[in-house]
């Protein structure tokens, strides 16, 4: 029976090392054949950070979306200067053993959609919820090993960084006015 342990614990090391080298070959294969950083004023990105951090601030006149891939990294998109496209925006994040981050304006309507693999997806109450008629930014995520969070943020506001503790936070409840019932 030991034996078997041992076998079968060897066999799990050796499939562990051999997936891990596989996919830091294949993430340095992606980085090799990314396109160029995405211009701030681009309407649509296509931004990929492979082993690296990166910061892309949009000032976008239309924002329409892209995609965003982080693969051991991470990587903070601040949308507060973009306008987005009358019709919405849509942004497909992938991220594999990283982070990735999303800075919106206050009032801009967030959807969330996709599954979280050993991580997740952190949207705090301050996100403005989705009207079924109004355009928004729709974001599209799948995490492996890794976490996407949304920020919601005035702009000039600094963004501390990403913590799980702050992530985790309630959204503050408005104070009660003064001479009000408390319930």
């Amino acid at each position: 029976m030991i034996r078997f342990l041992a076998r079968l614990l060897g066999i799990v090391i050796g499939a562990s090392v051999v997936a891990g080298i596989a996919s830091s070959l294949a993430a340095l294969k992606l980085k090799q054949s990314a396109s160029p950083r995405p211009d701030a004023a681009d309407d649509e990105i296509d931004l990929v950070v492979v082993m690296d951090g990166a910061s892309f601030a949009s000032t976008a006149p239309a924002f329409r979306g892209g995609r965003v891939i982080s693969w051991y990294a991470g990587t903070d998109v601040d949308l507060r200067e973009a306008k987005l496209d009358p019709a919405g925006a849509r942004l497909d994040i992938r991220t594999v053993f990283a982070g990735t981050r999303v800075v919106v304006a206050p009032g801009v309507s967030v959807r969330t959609s996709g599954p979280a693999v050993f991580g997740g997806v952190m949207k705090p109450g301050g996100v403005a919820a989705p009207a079924s008629d109004a355009p928004g930014l729709e974001i599209a995520g799948c995490t492996v090993f890794g976490g996407l969070q949304i920020v919601v943020a005035e702009q000039g506001e600094e963004i501390p960084p990403w913590t799980p503790e702050r992530a985790a936070e309630p959204a503050a409840e408005p104070a009660a006015e003064p001479g009000a019932e408390l319930a």
